[in-house]
């Protein structure tokens, strides 16, 4: 019978745990930033403070294409194994 730490690379394995922990955290908290990013732009749009808008539009884009880049490469990184 063959002991299961012969079987498991545990070394992969834990690296895996940590980085997808990373990655998920990550992803969201990013994510977030966009939400808030075009909640308080459309807040601001309304009240008519335009400066205001353009930034947290800005920045609702800028967090939008992060996560867009993050989900791009782990898809390219899962289909080049």
């Amino acid at each position: 019978m063959t002991p299961i730490a012969e079987i498991v690379d545990w070394g992969a394995m834990v690296n895996v745990i940590w980085t997808s922990f990373v990655a998920g955290i990550g992803v969201c908290a990013i994510f977030s930033l966009a939400i808030i990013g075009f909640a308080r732009g459309a807040d601001l749009r309304r009240e008519g403070a335009m400066v205001g808008a353009t930034l947290y539009f800005g920045l609702m884009a800028v967090a939008f294409a992060a996560v867009m880049a993050v989900v791009v490469f782990g898809v390219i990184v899962m289909t080049s194994k």
